[in-house]
């Protein structure tokens, strides 16, 4: 990693939607845990977004280090972060996501990084009980007095932002989505605590993949200069 800049947030996605079946030399990337896994998925797209997000991560690292990517060991934490277990990757922070059609990785030498990439689905996008998504009175507000394809893309942007915190932050899904504020007009997120201040600040990076897919990118402090390197690897 030194030849990028100790403030670097690093950022790859790989379109999926043209692909019916998932390619073989991605699976040889993996480690025979991630190979089993691949094999317990009930549909072909989900198979091809799990395994492209895990190859393209052990990619990007592996040209990083001149080591194989089968032969990274990537572990979890007890919340499911992944995290390089490996004396040649001390502090780097990563995060992977895949949805229907597109996967993202992101690598950060500058602190914590959560991506979330989703698939824009107007018909799953909830219609009522927006609090249980963690949503503050003010975004239910905002969304209830929008149209159905308005109300869907702000939904979707909100979705993100919370769940690419919440990767950064480390604790995922056990983190309360309603501990999290967003504030996309200055691009910044906060996590509050139990006295209701924030006790962590994230900058956002939004964007557009494609016209069926939403990005968020999440990083801790102020530091970071996001390098988007979306067609470096060979992944066709």
């Amino acid at each position: 990693m030194s030849r990028y800049s100790e403030d670097a947030v690093m950022l790859w996605t790989h379109d999926l939607q043209r692909l019916e079946l998932t390619p073989p030399e991605w699976v040889e990337l993996l480690d025979d845990e991630e190979r089993a896994r691949a094999l317990r998925f009930r549909h072909e797209h989900d198979r091809i977004a799990y395994v492209a997000a895990h190859a393209l991560l052990r990619l990007v690292i592996a040209n990083r280090i001149g080591l194989c990517p089968s032969a990274l060991i990537i572990s979890r934490d007890s919340f499911g972060k992944p995290f390089l277990d490996m004396d040649e990757c001390r502090g780097i922070d990563l995060s992977l996501s895949h949805t229907k059609g597109m996967v993202a990785v992101a690598l950060s030498n500058a602190g914590r990084v959560g991506v979330d990439v989703e698939e824009v689905d107007h018909e799953q996008v909830p219609r009522s009980d927006l609090a249980a998504y963690g949503l503050s009175a003010e975004e239910r507000g905002r969304l209830e007095s929008m149209g159905s394809a308005e109300r869907s893309e702000a939904f979707i942007e909100l979705w993100t932002a919370r769940e690419a915190v919440a990767k950064a932050d480390g604790r995922g899904l056990s983190l309360p989505f309603s501990s999290i504020l967003i504030d996309f007009s200055a691009s910044v997120a906060a996590t509050i605590e139990g006295d209701d201040k924030p006790s962590r600040h994230w900058r956002l990076w939004r964007e557009e993949p494609s016209l069926r897919h939403r990005l968020t990118l999440a990083w801790s402090g102020e530091r970071g200069e996001v390098m988007r390197m979306k067609d470096e690897l060979p992944l066709y």
